[in-house]
């Protein structure tokens, strides 16, 4: 059938509309789907492919929950004295009450606090440098390790440090107003989330508000009184929560309710400082938040930064004061080191964008330490993807090509980068080409690698178990106890299965219709493995069923 040539006109008269429309507000449209693109790998998660990490993720989701089912959430819903401040699980707990039990509604809180860390991060990168170093920043943010994990993670963590970062841009707002009211408003609202990044994230406020005193008090003490008095109304108004919680747990447990959570402070900060810590450190600095942290590093042992900072104090005097408490820590982890990631992509940002040789091999050194690296990189990263096919094809559920391509893309951003290494003409341009060239894959590859599972997904073997048709039709509708299992596999089924019961004693397990355990050669050894058949098994433990009763 002919198509009518009016239609054929029409049809062109569009295509060169929309084409023109495109054409000339092209700046505005790429932008718009670049920063939509951006935020989707945030929120595109496959959860069927979800699985809690333990211990952290399911003591996390467990102790919401109960938050959640309680009547009064100020008040701990444990049955011994706590050593965290019940804020901690209060997001998880919303969420749940929201979305209902979920990997979904234990790890959004996180991944809602991550989005609002980046746009925050990057209002204050604005304030304290300029437009390009700030986008510079929200991408050497958003594209850590560290970071990407966590954004993904059911704990308090990343809207800990949302609430850090909330008192800084509020404080840094309150200096820029010109308006008395704007100003008194800014800072109590940044003394307001100095006291609730406390009930949040308990004793670990202390060590960025240790890091920002200089900052705050050079400022504060500068202006009138007045100023003063709406930033400490504001830290009192949010200490009610906190107040409210150890006025509870005072009247639930004593004074063990309150020094609990001090003693557990005292035991976390103080003590002998471990070596092998302070070995780790680097490693996991240069690991965790790569590629910036080793870039940094060559930028500053090689060239000096151009760019003046603004607030100095904020800049270099807080993460550094903040990262020697936590190396005087007897015991610091990773995700301690969170709220400073903010600070180094900043301080990162600053570098690249404006700096000058120190000596006069520099430029050439740091291009060929980098070729070096990656090169190194990208062999190790095909070695691997070739070498342990078997586990790329078991960490990916039998669908290895994702994890092909991605890495695929990450080791083509290496190799289409080296172009920009040794072009001398415009060395600070093609640092930050060279840069985004290799973050925006890192980016996209590791959202997607968490997204899909591959990554961060350690007990899907657990899920797997729970959700077969056999085992399912069985929780469901009976108790389940738990005899002798792993204590993290413990931790995930706490959470999972509500109604189970742990059980100590091997002599009463005969009573019970359903058991886990890890411990079947036990059984085996004993009467029990007549009363006793196994349902189910996953990894090294079975679902027995008892027959007898």
């Amino acid at each position: 059938m002919q198509i009518p040539l009016s239609n054929v006109i029409n049809y062109m008269k569009i295509k060169v509309v929309v084409l023109n429309f495109f054409l000339k507000n092209k700046k505005i449209i790429l932008p718009f789907f670049a920063i939509l693109f951006f935020i989707s790998l945030y929120f595109l998660i496959d959860f069927s492919s979800q699985s809690l990490v333990a211990h952290d993720e399911g003591l996390y989701a467990r102790r919401a929950r109960l938050t959640e089912s309680s009547a009064n959430w100020f008040s701990p819903p444990f049955i011994s004295p706590h050593h965290k401040t019940v804020g901690s699980y209060w997001f998880i707990a919303l969420s749940i009450r929201l979305f209902g039990n979920s990997e979904l509604a234990v790890r959004l809180p996180s991944i809602l606090s991550s989005f609002l860390c980046l746009i925050t991060s990057y209002l204050i990168a604005l304030k304290t440098t300029n437009s390009k170093s700030a986008l510079i920043s929200l991408f050497s943010l958003s594209s850590m390790p560290l970071w990407i994990q966590y954004s993904r993670y059911a704990s308090p963590d990343l809207p800990f440090v949302l609430c850090i970062l909330l008192v800084i841009l509020f404080f840094l707002k309150s200096l820029d107003s010109s308006k008395y009211i704007s100003q008194y408003l800014n800072l109590f609202c940044s003394g307001l989330f100095i006291s609730s990044s406390f009930f949040i994230r308990s004793y670990m406020a202390f060590v960025p508000f240790i890091g920002l005193t200089p900052f705050i008090f050079y400022h504060l003490f500068r202006k009138k009184f007045t100023f003063k008095l709406f930033f400490c109304t504001g830290i009192a108004v949010g200490f009610i929560p906190t107040f409210l919680n150890l006025y509870f747990s005072f009247q639930k447990f004593g004074i063990s309710g309150i020094t609990s959570l001090f003693d557990f402070a005292k035991k976390q900060a103080l003590g002998e400082v471990s070596f092998n810590n302070l070995l780790l450190v680097p490693v996991n600095f240069l690991y965790l938040t790569f590629p910036i942290g080793i870039l940094l590093l060559f930028l500053f042992v090689f060239t000096g930064s151009n760019n003046k900072a603004k607030y100095p104090l904020l800049i270099y005097c807080y993460p550094l004061l903040s990262l020697i408490l936590l190396l005087c820590m007897s015991r610091s982890y990773p995700h301690y080191y969170l709220f400073l990631l903010p600070s180094l992509s900043i301080i990162f940002a600053n570098y690249l964008t404006s700096n000058s040789p120190r000596y006069s091999f520099s430029s050439s050194i740091i291009s060929y330490l980098v070729f070096i690296l990656l090169l190194i990189l990208s062999s190790v990263l095909l070695f691997s993807i070739l070498r342990f096919s078997d586990q790329v094809l078991l960490y990916s559920r039998g669908n290895p090509l994702i994890v092909y391509i991605l890495i695929s893309l990450i080791v083509l951003s290496y190799i289409t980068s080296l172009r920009f290494l040794f072009d001398i003409k415009y060395p600070n341009s093609n640092i930050i080409n060279f840069f985004y060239n290799i973050i925006i894959p890192q980016y996209i590859s590791l959202s997607l690698l968490f997204n899909f599972g591959v990554l961060g997904n350690p007990n899907l073997n657990t899920k797997l178990f729970l959700k077969d048709a056999d085992v399912s039709s069985i929780i469901n509708s009976n108790t389940i106890y738990l005899f002798s299992v792993d204590s993290k596999i413990q931790t995930l089924l706490s959470y999972y299965l509500p109604s189970s019961v742990i059980v100590d004693e091997f002599e009463v397990i005969s009573k019970y219709k359903y058991v886990i355990t890890s411990n079947a050669n036990s059984l085996e050894k004993l009467k029990y493995k007549q009363i006793f058949v196994p349902v189910k098994k996953f990894d090294n433990h079975l679902l027995l069923m008892n027959i007898d009763s």
